[in-house]
């Protein structure tokens, strides 16, 4: 699918100085608006050909470039930020991101390191990546992806300058879809924290009805229809992951608790829910636990995922009456 005109990304790039640019940069914001794209600009800028002085606009994160070293990895461990002997990684071998900007930079004036999801880095690991940023390597730029702000230590964001990417309203969103080609599917048929491309990697994969086919199963869960292990496989069928999971209970909540709070009428798939009482500190604490759910997600080996499932869709059950 051609996708064509990030112009809130052009905007941000053409705002940054690279006159006085810091060794280290991070890029916030939420999956599926652009920080990816906007840090491969950001770097083929970087990456000027030391014989001609022409910018890299080919770089892409294949690792194929020998001075654009790019980690994407579902969890960032220690081992990925600085040499372990004894490790070893199917994908990249033993290359790390501190041996890797050590070294002089090979047919660019600058070495680039990309480190995608960046906020899955346990405090090793980013420990380690700040001794790199403490002391940088001449020529040397190490540029950061999160989709949640302040999920890095303070120590780390002192060193570097943070790029924001805002979440595009939900006018912007259709009006971008509409000159994509996308008519049929708008902004509102996704959570408030949908971002444009997410939409579109969501309908390529023919999952964009994942969020209210997992509204509907909340509905009829709550509502007596299904108990709550059919409920949970019908959860799980939906083949999301934990934390998507996670992000659509606390929007779900959000809404409730706003409309109670604002006496706002709900429609669409959560008119249902109008019906529904509940207690709001109640629903207040759900929201908070399952906050804290998305941070230890990153801090802990593992997380046994039918065991948060039955636990919330207890406290669900318990708190929401229909």
């Amino acid at each position: 699918m051609n996708i064509s005109n990030l112009y809130w990304i052009d905007k941000l790039y053409e705002n940054i100085n690279f006159d006085n640019l810091p060794h280290g940069i991070i890029i916030n914001g939420p999956d599926g608006i652009g920080k990816e794209r906007l840090a491969i600009k950001i770097s083929s800028k970087l990456l000027v050909n030391k014989n001609n002085n022409n910018e890299n606009i080919s770089i892409s994160k294949s690792n194929n470039h020998p001075d654009f070293f790019v980690l994407d990895k579902e969890r960032i461990l220690i081992k990925h930020i600085t040499l372990r002997e004894e490790d070893w990684d199917e994908e990249i071998g033993k290359r790390n991101v501190n041996d890797f900007l050590s070294v002089t930079p090979s047919i660019s004036i600058n070495k680039v390191a990309l480190i995608l999801n960046a906020q899955s880095m346990n405090d090793a690991s980013q420990n380690a990546l700040l001794k790199t940023l403490e002391e940088p390597a001449p020529h040397s730029y190490i540029i950061m992806t999160t989709n949640r702000p302040k999920s890095l230590l303070d120590t780390i964001y002192s060193r570097c300058q943070l790029i924001t990417i805002p979440p595009l309203n939900e006018n912007d969103i259709n009006e971008w879809l509409v000159n994509n080609g996308i008519s049929d599917i708008s902004a509102k048929d996704f959570p408030s924290f949908i971002s444009p491309l997410k939409i579109m990697e969501e309908i390529e994969n023919n999952q964009h009805l994942n969020f209210k086919n997992f509204i509907k199963i909340l509905n009829d869960f709550i509502d007596n229809k299904i108990n709550q292990e059919t409920a949970i496989k019908g959860i799980n069928n939906l083949e999301i992951d934990l934390i998507t999971k996670t992000n659509y209970l606390i929007e779900f909540l959000k809404i409730l608790l706003k409309s109670k709070l604002l006496s706002e009428t709900l429609s669409g798939i959560y008119e249902r829910f109008n019906l529904s009482t509940f207690n709001n500190l109640k629903i207040s604490n759900l929201i908070n636990e399952l906050n804290n759910l998305r941070y230890d997600f990153f801090k802990v080996p593992q997380i046994n995922e039918n065991h948060v499932l039955n636990y919330f869709f207890s406290e669900l059950k318990n708190s929401i009456k229909i």
